[in-house]
């Protein structure tokens, strides 16, 4: 009877016995897809470029806390990259830099013509959906701003921009669930 080890759970124990190797592995597979994330909320290589430095060192620290039980590596590795990128955007000094430029410079991230989200239907969804929607979820989702923020920037009351949200998400989520019907 022979049994074969996952690569994943392989490299997730080869990790855990502080294999450097298994530590280039995963940076050189997934640095490229998690700087993505960390780009997106932050908009800014350099600060980018220092979160995912920051992140591999968490991962690194920190493996012996990932239990499969609960997801798989990637996710764990994406939930740690989106929060750093969140603290990254709310510290201090990304704060004081962007302070010279308004919500409104950020390039609208829904109207890109990169193609890849009409894989899947989701550009005519969010076309659906109106500017307001797609401008709520981008700064929330995309940009990582909490819903104090996005009120105090789009001058809008708190407890609406967390109904406007919530009921934009459920548009989208009753539009996609008519594509998969």
């Amino acid at each position: 009877m022979s049994t074969t080890l996952d690569f994943t759970a392989l490299l997730v124990k080869r990790l855990k016995s502080r294999d450097t190797t298994a530590l280039d592995y995963l940076y050189e597979h997934y640095s490229e897809a998690l700087f993505g994330i960390i780009f997106r909320t932050t908009n800014h290589k350099e600060i980018a470029e220092e979160t995912l430095h920051d992140v591999f060192i968490k991962i690194w620290q920190q493996i012996h806390q990932f239990d499969e039980k609960r997801g798989t590596l990637f996710t764990w590795m994406y939930r740690i990259a989106r929060n750093k990128a969140i603290d990254a955007r709310r510290s201090r000094e990304f704060i004081s830099q962007e302070k010279s430029s308004d919500i409104t410079d950020y390039v609208d991230m829904f109207e890109s013509t990169s193609g890849k989200e009409n894989y899947i239907g989701l550009k005519e969804i969010l076309t659906n959906v109106g500017k307001q929607c797609k401008r709520l979820i981008q700064l929330n989702f995309f940009m990582g701003y909490s819903h104090a923020e996005i009120s105090e920037n789009e001058k809008i009351a708190l407890g609406t921009v967390k109904t406007r949200i919530r009921n934009c998400l459920k548009d989208i989520r009753n539009n996609l669930g008519r594509d998969f019907e």
